[in-house]
This record gives structure tokens, C-alpha cells and sequence, in this order.
């Protein structure tokens, strides 16, 4: 039974905040090259001190997927963590200060409490729930929540949490702190009359969010390494303005450490007798020419201190005390820790590094191109394993017509007499620059080849030529062909990206869900089939459309609105490739 404290929000706008803000996040996850990812945002409201309302605690939605009863404690839990509140002993020397500190205690409290509440339906759902700054609102303290599937941090692996030192903890990774953003996206929100009801266009760009996101994330490799230099200059827009200069017409390469050189992680070869400031950036430009493949720069948060090398015997993750800037190109560099890339820039806008694909992925799009050479798969799956460890870009081509495309480029590359490509003849092969040229069976027909093709619209400034010319040259002909870009700054990608394939029950499930759904319950079912348009055939189509007319027909209560779906239509693309068998 739904405990009858905890009730729906009726302040009119909230659905309309919850879209905008799990929309809002995903085009920020979008621009950081994250797809596919599922977000959900709900709302968790508390009483205030002495209001006048009817409830302790309101949900939104309340037909949502979270067990009500899990919010059935939170009156007293924020209590019990008001009365433990570590700023409970700080005393300030102003005023001001400490007449706020009880209503920035409760705040905290009413976070840090609606947190807690969700650690094991979290663990249960393998989700993670990210609580933001309540905001006062009609009598309660409204928390938004933020809530991802755990997949995503199995994708890119974070750093070990917390990151913190005696005084401030960061974000342990580019997706938290952009996560962090959205939040106080909409905790500014909530702050406005009616929030939610004009929220379009007031809330930052997705570009804008990432960006602060890559700032606030740069002080985490800071407060890391223990440089208590909290006065230092946002390094992000340090490192590419160091990465965008050029040093007598040559662009920038080279490896920097970002480290403590008293720490035992870094070996220095070389000291400098005056720091090289960061915000000297020509300075820094100017000695980043030092760095070679065999001795890095080595630094601190403010400055370039001189040479040195990573110590024999230290695994940079294990520790995390030790971190790479790669400056890999003009304008264009990464942050990583160990082997994990934690940033890529490139012209200024941050990104993760594009993920490779899951194996189970991998296997469906090579079974889909080319049917015939299944049992090649392990083979080529090797050779894909070791484009991805090598720290050195490369680009490997299937295609089924190898041995005629060896022959057409044989001006622009290198052809060979056919031999089944193992993984020790393609580390060979792969340092020459070009393409690798293989069958479906993995015999390969030529090495650095330099692609052809014209270009498209998927082709885009924002990456490097292997990257482009891939797009262009499996774009230019039908004939199945599938390439691995591996870029320099250990990126992969893979082309063409298939659509998932999908059970035409699951479709069937989802439309008898909202077949038997109200205007209080129709959510779940609606949302997961906007997401999956692409796979509605006309029947479909037509179910949808009339159950959403049904439901718009609904008595509505005085202030209460209701999202205007877009018309559901078939996309013609979608054949029976697409669908697995039931």
C-alpha cells in the first residue's frame, strides 16, 4: 500500500521539467559522443519547516517506476543527518554566515538524506541516482534526480571515488561532472516562478554544459595529485590554448605529467631552475617541443617544472596519483590515467573518447555484413583487439570486394600477395601509415592504402582525416564493407554503426501496455516507444496514434497539461534486418 504520506506534485508544470531535464542531459551525454544511453529525472519533494502543507513527502511522476515507499522514512532521516552535519562544528566569523548555516545545513541534509534513500534500489537496478540541490518550492524542498544505468560507467570507467582532499571533492569523471551541471541546470530552474512551464531556451546550451563540465572536471587530476594550489587558472581552456599555438610553423606534440615529482610516481630527469607558468602559454608551447617519445614535460597544476618519465614499476591507474595531457595534434589533446582516456579536446570542445563497440555489438554488425564469413569472426575479432591496444592510430577495411579494391588502388598503397592476416603480421603492417585491406575471411590484399571516395554529410571538421576518409570510403560504394578507425589519440570507431536489432514482441508488449494505460500510467510505455520509432511499421503507427487520442481525451484537472506527442509514422529504412527472431 502506498504510504499516505507521499503524493504527486501539484505545482502544474513538473512533467513538462522532468522531460526537458532528461532530454537536456542526454543531448549533453550527446555531445560528448555518448549515445543510446538511458536517462530517467524525477522529482523528490520534502516539507519545509513549518509549512503549510498537506503532505511530508511528494513524488513526481507517482506512477513512475520508483517504489514510493522508498521515500516512507525521509523526514526523519534528514533529521538524524541535520543532527550529524559535519558544518554543525564550523562556526564563521560573520554574521551573515552563520544565520544562513542552518538553512544550508537543512538543504544539505535533505540531499545527502534523499541520496541515501536510493543507494539500494540503485544496487538493485544497477542503476545510479544523482541527487541535486533542493530548491525551495510551494512549501517543500524539491530535489531533482537524475538516474542513469550503471552500463554507462562500465563504458568509461571513472576514477576511484571520492576524489578528495582536506578541503573539496570533485567530479570522478567527465559524465559526473557533466551530470552535475544538468543538476544545477535545474535547481536554477526550480528557483523561478512556475518552474518548468517556460523552461525551453532558459536553461544552458548542451555545448555550454560540457564545456563547464570540462572545466570542473580539469580540478580533478588537481585535487588528485594533492596540489593544494586552489587559486589555479581553469586548465582546460589552458591546454587548448597551448594546444591551439604553433612554434615556428610546427604544430604541438607531446606528452605532459601531471603529478607531484616528490611523490615517488614520477621520475625527473630534468628540472628547470624557473617553472614554466601555464599562463605563459607560448612559453609552454615553446618547451612542449622538448618532449619526445622517450621524456615527457613533467607538472604541476600551475606550471611545467621540466623532464621526467612515469617511475618504473608504477600502474598510473592503481595509484591515480599520476596523469597523461596527450597533445596529439593542432589544437587537439587528451587527459588519461594510465590507459583510460578521461577527456578528449578537439577545437575547444570536450568529448569522451568514441567507446569501442561491445563485443556482443561488434559480432552482430560482422554476422549482418557479411553472413558467409561467420566463422571468421574470432579471427577478425584478434586482429580488432589489437588495433585498440596499440597507442598508435590505424585503419583496418573488410570488404567483400577486397581483392578488386587491392587492385584499383595499387597506385595508393601497397599490394600483396593474399595471406591470411594474423595479429602479429597486422602490428607489423599497421605502422606504416594507410589502410590495411582485408576480406571477410581476414585475408588481407594490400597495406597503406590511401582511401578514396566523395564526401558526405557525415564527414565533419570536428575529427581527423582517417576518420573522414573512412566515412567517405565505405560510404561510396553498397558493397558491404565495415572499417576500424582507431585515431591517435586511441579513439575508436567503427563504420558503418548498424542499428541495434530488437524483438518485434518486445514492440507488441510495450503498445498492449499503453492499450491498457490512463493519463496517470501511460509514460513508461509511450517513452520506451518514442525512443524506438524506427522499428513502427504503419499497424503500429496507427495503434499508437489512436490510443494517444484516447488518452488526450481524458478529463483534465484546472492546471494540469499534457505532452503533445509527435505523430507516429514508419521510416521506410527499417526492413526485416532489423528485428531477431521472437
Amino acid at each position: 500500500m502506498r504510504p499516505k504520506a507521499i503524493t504527486l506534485f501539484m505545482w502544474g508544470y513538473q512533467e513538462h521539467f522532468r522531460i526537458h531535464f532528461e532530454q537536456l542531459m542526454v543531448a549533453a551525454l550527446g555531445e560528448l559522443g555518448v549515445h543510446d544511453v538511458d536517462v530517467k529525472c524525477f522529482l523528490v519533494g520534502t516539507r519545509m519547516p513549518n509549512a503549510d502543507v498537506p503532505h511530508d513527502v511528494c513524488l513526481e511522476p507517482e506512477d513512475g517506476v520508483w517504489p514510493l515507499g522508498l521515500f516512507a522514512e525521509l523526514p526523519h532521516s534528514i533529521q538524524e543527518t541535520i543532527d550529524s552535519h559535519p558544518l554543525q562544528q564550523m562556526f564563521y566569523g560573520d554574521e551573515r554566515s552563520m544565520n544562513e548555516k542552518p538553512e544550508n545545513i537543512r538543504r544539505d541534509a535533505t540531499r545527502l538524506a534523499v541520496q541515501a534513500a536510493l543507494v539500494n534500489y540503485d544496487n538493485d537496478n544497477k542503476v545510479r541516482s544523482f541527487a541535486g540541490r533542493p530548491a525551495p518550492v510551494e512549501g517543500y524542498y524539491v530535489v531533482p534526480i537524475l538516474q542513469l544505468h550503471c552500463n554507462i560507467f562500465e563504458r568509461f570507467p571513472p576514477l576511484r571515488e571520492p576524489v578528495c582532499d582536506d578541503f573539496f571533492t570533485s567530479q570522478p569523471s567527465l559524465i559526473h561532472a557533466t551530470v552535475m551541471q544538468v543538476l544545477q541546470e535545474a535547481y536554477d530552474e526550480l528557483l523561478r516562478p512556475a518552474p518548468g512551464g517556460r523552461v525551453s531556451g532558459r536553461s544552458a546550451s548542451p555545448s555550454e554544459i560540457v564545456r563547464r563540465a570540462a572545466a570542473d572536471f580539469l580540478c580533478t587530476p588537481v585535487i588528485a595529485i594533492g596540489d593544494k594550489k586552489y587559486g589555479s587558472h581553469n586548465l582546460f581552456e589552458r591546454f587548448n590554448l597551448i594546444s591551439s599555438l604553433m612554434y615556428e610553423g610546427t604544430k604541438g606534440t607531446g606528452t605532459l605529467l601531471l603529478g607531484n615529482p616528490d611523490g615517488g610516481e614520477i621520475d625527473v630527469a630534468l628540472a628547470f631552475a624557473e617553472p614554466v607558468p601555464f599562463r605563459e602559454s607560448r612559453w609552454s608551447r615553446k618547451v612542449l617541443q622538448m618532449a619526445s617519445g622517450q621524456t615527457d614535460l613533467i607538472a604541476d597544476s600551475e606550471s611545467i617544472l621540466g623532464l621526467g618519465n612515469i617511475s618504473e614499476g608504477t600502474d598510473a591507474w592503481a595509484s591515480q596519483k599520476v596523469f597523461e595531457i596527450e597533445f596529439h595534434d593542432h589544437y587537439q589533446w587528451s587527459l588519461s590515467c594510465g590507459s583510460q582516456v578521461l577527456l578528449v579536446s578537439q577545437y575547444g570542445a570536450p568529448s569522451l573518447p568514441h567507446e569501442s563497440f561491445s563485443r556482443h555489438q561488434l559480432i552482430d554488425t560482422y554476422e549482418r555484413l557479411f553472413p558467409r564469413a561467420a566463422k571468421e569472426i574470432a579471427t577478425f575479432i584478434a586482429l580488432f583487439d589489437v588495433a585498440v591496444a596499440q597507442r598508435h592510430g590505424s585503419m583496418l577495411v573488410v570488404a567483400s570486394d577486397a581483392r578488386e579494391e587491392a587492385e584499383r588502388l595499387r597506385e595508393q598503397g601497397t599490394k600483396v600477395i593474399p595471406v591470411k592476416l594474423s595479429p602479429e603480421l597486422y602490428r607489423s603492417a599497421s605502422k606504416v601509415d594507410g589502410t590495411i585491406i582485408i576480406d571477410p575471411y581476414c585475408i588481407c590484399y594490400a597495406i597503406g592504402v590511401i582511401l578514396d571516395g566523395p564526401a558526405r554529410p557525415e564527414c565533419t571538421p570536428s575529427r581527423g582525416a582517417r576518420y573522414n576518409s573512412g566515412i567517405r570510403y565505405i560510404g561510396a560504394s553498397s558493397t558491404p564493407r565495415l572499417a576500424v578507425v582507431v585515431s591517435d589519440d586511441r579513439t575508436v570507431d567503427v563504420i558503418p554503426v548498424l542499428r541495434p536489432r530488437i524483438r518485434r514482441s518486445a514492440i507488441e508488449k510495450h503498445i498492449e501496455r499503453l492499450e491498457g494505460a490512463t493519463r496517470d500510467d501511460y509514460h513508461p510505455a509511450i517513452g520506451w516507444l518514442d525512443r524506438h520509432r524506427f522499428y513502427l511499421d504503419q499497424l503500429h503507427c496507427d495503434r499508437i496514434n489512436a490510443e494517444l487520442k484516447r488518452i488526450g481525451r481524458e478529463p483534465m484537472e484546472v492546471g494540469e497539461f499534457m505532452i503533445q506527442w509527435e505523430t507516429f509514422q514508419p521510416d521506410a529504412a527499417c526492413t526485416a534486418e532489423y528485428f531477431m527472431p521472437d
